[in-house]
């Protein structure tokens, strides 16, 4: 069905804000974060902010949900390549996020995910994404990428903590030094920890 004029508006408006939403929770943290402030960012009276969103609430959750169908997405867009490719390029999509989003040293938020657990929408793309995470990983172990011997869960799980990592250097340095390389590094590091390693002929 084709939107009209007035509804494309109402649509890019919503984006807007949703888009400065993120950037203050990025910037502030959830709890810090105000409407008043962010309808004198995006330009607009609070009235009409609340005629998009009734609530703080609604507005992150549907902010966070959207980020999670453009990561899923992301997934799908990959299937021509091998498993453990298309796993190094997500891993890379989310740390890279971070680091666009000037994160680093500020660690997730637990209010928004208490949230987006409590939304049936967010927690179906939370666990979809989950999910093709670990249809990856079995692929991966299917294929021959993965080393057979390791326990599937486990991949998974150091998957997700090293996609995370970025956002935990605030407990153990004053700086992350060098993001961009931080984070090629923790791609590295799960490659080289999850690869099947050939066997050598002993006889060679």
């Amino acid at each position: 069905m084709t939107l009209t004029l007035r509804e494309r508006q109402k649509q890019a408006l919503r984006e807007e804000i949703m888009s400065a939403a993120q950037e203050l929770v990025a910037e502030k943290g959830y709890s810090a974060m105000s409407m008043d402030e962010l309808a004198a960012r995006v330009g607009i009276s609070k009235p009409t902010l609340y005629a998009h969103f009734a609530n703080k609430d609604e507005l992150v959750v549907e902010a966070a949900t959207r980020e999670m169908k453009h990561m899923i997405a992301l997934i799908e867009s990959q299937s021509d390549r091998s498993p453990m490719e298309q796993l190094c390029f997500i891993m890379r999509q989310i740390l890279q996020r971070q680091v666009q989003m000037h994160i680093l040293g500020i660690g997730p938020w637990p209010e928004i995910f208490r949230l987006l657990c409590a939304n049936d929408e967010a927690l179906g793309c939370i666990r979809r994404v989950s999910d093709d995470i670990a249809t990856l990983v079995q692929r991966g172990i299917e294929q021959g990428e993965i080393d057979p011997a390791l326990d599937p869960d486990a991949v998974v799980r150091a998957f997700f903590g090293l996609a995370s990592a970025l956002h935990k250097w605030h407990v153990t340095a004053s700086s992350p030094g060098d993001p961009q390389r931080a984070a090629e590094s923790l791609i590295d590091i799960f490659v080289r920890g999850v690869r099947r390693v050939p066997v050598t002929d002993p006889e060679n």
